[in-house]
């Protein structure tokens, strides 16, 4: 009995240290985001034995995109190319619950997105028997969330490599504008009108950041036009692989 006393108090004991000295907190990066030009940094606290949250935040440099405009105007079929470079900030905090143990094993993660770029839109126009390059100033914000699952590997005590993927859907609004100093106020009329015969017109689609957006509120003003893509649905993608030390 007094061995086993003994024992257990060892048992106790070595337990208790453990859970004394287990890591707490995870900071990673997302080397995946690199690819995209996206400075990250994800901070990811424990918060109780199987459960965990975290804030991952980065920035997005520039980096170059395609965009086409078509669309049917008066039985004529109307197309636009270009290249676009956005740039911004964005955020994904997350509660991450792992049914073995909080930094081991498989987990299943609910997550919310956040990001606000702003990029140029750079477009070609006659005039006076000229041709004039411009920009269209753009913003684009939205927000939304989703569901994902991913699994932690032990590199080496306290360092983790993670593999991620998750799902969702989110809400959000696009902005262009042009107050070009070469337009005229009947310029940028004509740019208001032209932009709501596409917005009757059902073919009309404008692919932006790789989402179709339709329906733009146009608005023409004597030294501006802008145009609004409000209140649009679509689809989030979240995953990466993240490298990180525990402390």
């Amino acid at each position: 009995m007094a061995l086993s006393t003994i024992a257990l108090k060892a048992q106790v004991a070595e337990a208790t240290a453990s859970a004394l000295f287990a890591p707490k907190l995870l900071i990673k990066t997302n080397l995946a985001s690199y690819y995209w030009l996206s400075v990250n940094a994800n901070y990811e606290q424990k918060v109780g034995p199987k459960m965990t949250v975290g804030l991952l935040g980065g920035y997005k440099l520039p980096s170059t995109l395609h965009v086409d405009a078509i669309g049917n105007l008066d039985g004529e079929k109307q197309t636009y190319t270009g290249d676009i470079e956005p740039q911004g900030l964005y955020a994904n905090p997350y509660y991450r619950f792992y049914p073995r143990e909080a930094f081991h094993g498989f987990y299943v993660e609910a997550f919310l997105r956040y990001f606000n770029y702003s990029y140029l839109v750079p477009y070609d126009y006659e005039k006076n028997n000229g041709t004039i390059h411009a920009n269209l100033d753009g913003t684009a914000s939205g927000m939304g969330g989703g569901l994902g699952i991913g699994i932690p590997f032990d590199l080496a005590s306290r360092v983790f490599l993670d593999f991620n993927l998750g799902y969702g859907m989110a809400m959000g609004e696009a902005h262009v504008e042009t107050n070009d100093p070469n337009l005229e106020p009947a310029d940028y009329q004509t740019i208001k009108t032209n932009i709501e015969q596409y917005e009757d017109d059902a073919d009309a689609q404008v692919f932006l950041l790789g989402e179709v957006l339709t329906d733009p509120e146009a608005y023409g003003y004597s030294n501006s036009a802008e145009a609004f893509f409000r209140d649009k649905v679509f689809p989030i993608v979240r995953g990466g692989v993240s490298i990180g030390v525990a402390f």
